[in-house]
């Protein structure tokens, strides 16, 4: 397909289309200019390619450091990650709590699974309940059906807040999660790099449950010490840990200001009008 197309430019945002597309300019079966946006916070071996026009990176430390390993100054560009542009519209907490029949006071833990239903999100849940806390849980499945309905199970025992609102709600796959995000307090989950830059649009601080080994531990390390996140390494603790960040609210609040800090919710805009300028016409 791209050999019949010739595009001016192909704007990769996984590692594996953007070596196809380096491989095809090297070997000059494609002309197009061709531009990577790294979507975690670090640059690992997978994103390096030689026939790149232009690398999008999320932070200062990542385009120094391929700078330093040889990749042309003037190629890189700090954008942040592109998320959906519904993230870049400013939300009301207490509109996004009504909107999905949630306490309006209650501190609300947003608890997800990623896209995929993916994790100990059911564990998690349960200890979490078990805390006996004040608190709502909103589980997020993902495209698990198996996992919501196992929610959905839990829910039945997991009582209700003094409001009468449920203490968990479970969601299947949704296409709201910047209002669910705008609802909570806090995200527990795993530390990818799309997830967690939604989160930073939201100014939403976050547990990170068990970083997979590679990106997500280096997604965490840059989140950590930006002090936007909490790590949980040993999932028995997670609940205990989470329960203390919550009684801290003078550093629940130092978070959410860190994680806007962070925050490039137009990043998508800016990644596309400066790559359309790459074009020569």
């Amino acid at each position: 397909m791209l050999k019949r197309m010739q595009p001016d430019i192909c704007v990769a945002t996984h590692f594996l289309p953007a070596e196809i597309i380096g491989w095809l300019i090297a070997r000059q079966k494609l002309r197009a200019k061709h531009a990577i946006v790294v979507t975690d916070y670090d640059v690992h071996a997978l994103w390096l390619c030689r026939t790149v026009d232009r690398y999008y990176v999320a932070l200062e430390e990542s385009a120094e450091y391929i700078a330093r390993i040889g990749v042309p100054r003037e190629k890189l560009r700090i954008a942040g990650i592109p998320v959906d542009p519904a993230f870049a519209v400013p939300a009301d907490r207490v509109a996004a709590r009504k909107h999905f029949s949630l306490d309006l006071e209650a501190p609300t833990l947003l608890v997800s699974a990623g896209g995929e239903g993916v994790g100990p999100i059911e564990r998690i849940v349960r200890e979490l309940l078990a805390m006996q806390k004040p608190w709502q849980i909103v589980a997020v499945a993902g495209k698990s059906e198996k996992m919501r309905m196992r929610l959905e199970t839990i829910t039945q025992t997991a009582g209700t807040l003094p409001s009468g609102k449920a203490r968990l709600c479970a969601v299947g796959f949704t296409a709201e999660m910047d209002q669910y995000m705008a609802a909570a307090d806090l995200l527990v989950g795993k530390a990818g790099g799309l997830t967690t830059s939604e989160a930073l649009a939201r100014a939403l601080p976050m547990a990170l449950v068990e970083p997979i080994p590679g990106q997500e531990e280096r997604n965490s390390d840059h989140l950590l010490e930006a002090g936007a996140a909490i790590r949980c390494n040993n999932l028995p603790a997670a609940a205990w840990k989470i329960a203390g960040l919550l009684d801290d609210s003078a550093r629940l609040r130092r978070m959410q200001d860190a994680a806007r800090g962070m925050a490039r919710p137009n990043a998508a805009a800016a990644i596309a009008e400066d790559a359309v300028g790459l074009v020569d016409y």
